[in-house]
């Protein structure tokens, strides 16, 4: 009997009659040939071993979407999944994943570093208020039940699907649906919330009444699920589409519960007018997704600096505005790095639009660009969507072909001097601040165009600074 056929008998051992589909070959010929080939070698040791398996999850959906993933996720019914694995392991020359027997789960990671999930069918039983389960082997009905959402929990044989949630037709539908009574689905695990977002905006799809009903009556208990998880959901739904991802962590009280600051923001999320925060959020959102930017600390820090900056902190309690943000940053666990750029982008948000219309000169717009450094392209994209939300025009044209011209010679922004301080120590006699004080002024001086970047030129420039 196949795996196939032995699947769906214990199905209907379970009181249910599952639906079956044949998968088109127009779309299983979409699997990458590296991955299709694995997936025959799986399948031909689970044959010999007498292992039932299916793969299972999101490569199954992606597939029927037309867009196969190289992540792949087997389940196994029948079968010693440690023997089974380790086998699989030799056989391929392959690195094999300690088991997790919390959740019956091992890796197995390719020689060319592909990697294939496989996990026992198992049973998770939760005591309340803990939403840590407890976890025993179970049958495969046991493991479909225990998926979040129905999209998830389809099962794929060769080219034949098992579904018991009309997961397919939800997928033909673009709706996301939970598996079971959604508030009971998010009680188990409150991220779950932040994962229906995230396929909610990766996919285009709308969430079900019900899911929305379910994730506004749980959405208060996100705060207790562990900070980087929840960062990496949130990052991961940005990454997929901004603007979607905004609108609905808005319309469903997630950015209110994660960030408290903006309870006390009049959002106005029912009234999409232009001058709402909200809207000048989303227009911004939409700017740079249009401009394809992906790092994903500029949409943070537009989202912060729209939400924490208002005109009276803005000018007279920037360092207040520094630590406030830092400590948010810090409660979800965003690395050193990542804390760091977002501070910078948003101490530095106006660097450029305050040159906007001035008489700057070229030896300004240098020491901008040294400034700013790495971050400047960030600066930049954050300049041009502020200006994209502003009802009146700057001429911002003049100042960027400025900037452009200068980034083509960046010897006279990224100077290293041709002498040190210790040739100016030993030359002239000075000591400490003198002498920074003056690589400062010979930078300046370079830059500006006055002299060259030569020894003899700086000696002869210091020798004049210190006559006079």
């Amino acid at each position: 009997m196949s795996n196939f056929s032995i699947c769906i008998e214990e199905i209907r051992k379970g009181g249910l009659e599952p639906k079956l589909y044949t998968i088109p070959q127009n779309l299983m010929k979409k699997i990458c040939s590296r991955i299709s080939e694995k997936i025959q070698i799986v399948m031909k040791l689970a044959e010999e071993k007498k292992v039932s398996l299916a793969i299972v999850g999101g490569f199954v959906r992606d597939l029927l979407l037309g867009n196969p993933s190289q992540d792949v996720d087997f389940v196994i019914f029948r079968g010693d999944i440690n023997e089974f694995t380790e086998i699989l392991a030799t056989r391929t020359g392959s690195k094999i994943g300690k088991m997790n027997n919390k959740t019956l789960t091992t890796q197995i990671r390719f020689v060319d570093g592909t990697f294939f999930e496989f996990n026992s069918t198992r049973k998770e039983e939760y005591q309340y208020p803990s939403r840590t389960p407890q976890v025993t082997t179970g049958a495969i009905l046991d493991d479909l039940y225990r998926r979040d959402f129905t999209i998830n929990a389809l099962l794929l044989f060769d080219d034949k699907i098992i579904d018991i949630f009309n997961g397919k037709e939800d997928l033909e539908r673009g709706i996301i649906q939970t598996t079971r009574d959604p508030e009971t689905v998010f009680k188990e695990d409150y991220l779950r919330i932040l994962r229906a977002v995230r396929f909610a905006s990766k996919l285009g799809f709308v969430l079900s009444e019900k899911v929305q009903i379910g994730i506004r009556k749980n959405v208060k208990n996100l705060l207790e699920v562990p900070k980087e998880r929840t960062l990496f959901e949130l990052k991961s739904a940005l990454r997929y589409n901004p603007v979607n991802t905004l609108k609905l962590l808005t319309d469903l009280d997630i950015l209110e519960t994660m960030f408290s600051h903006i309870q006390n923001l009049n959002l106005n999320k029912d009234i999409y007018s232009s001058n709402t925060i909200f809207q000048k959020i989303e227009n911004k959102y939409k700017y740079l997704a249009d401009r394809k930017v992906s790092d994903i600390s500029v949409y943070f820090a537009v989202l912060l600096m729209e939400t924490y900056v208002d005109e009276k902190e803005n000018k007279k309690r920037e360092s207040m505005l520094k630590l406030k943000l830092d400590k948010q940053l810090r409660f979800y666990k965003f690395s050193n790095k990542q804390r760091e750029n977002i501070l910078f982008m948003i101490e530095n948000r106006d660097s450029l639009m305050n040159l906007i219309g001035s008489d700057w000169s070229k030896l300004e717009l240098r020491q901008l660009i040294k400034k700013l450094g790495v971050h400047m392209k960030n600066i930049t994209y954050l300049t041009e969507a502020e200006l994209s939300v502003k009802a009146t025009e700057l001429d911002y044209a003049s100042l960027k072909n400025a900037l452009d011209e200068i980034k083509q010679n960046l010897d006279l922004v990224n100077i290293q001097l041709q002498i040190d301080g210790y040739e100016i120590q030993t030359m002239f006699g000075v000591k400490g601040k003198k002498i920074k004080q003056l690589k400062n002024d010979l930078l300046r001086a370079i830059m500006n165009e006055e002299i060259d970047n030569t020894k003899d030129s700086c000696i002869k420039y210091i020798k004049e600074k210190l006559t006079h």
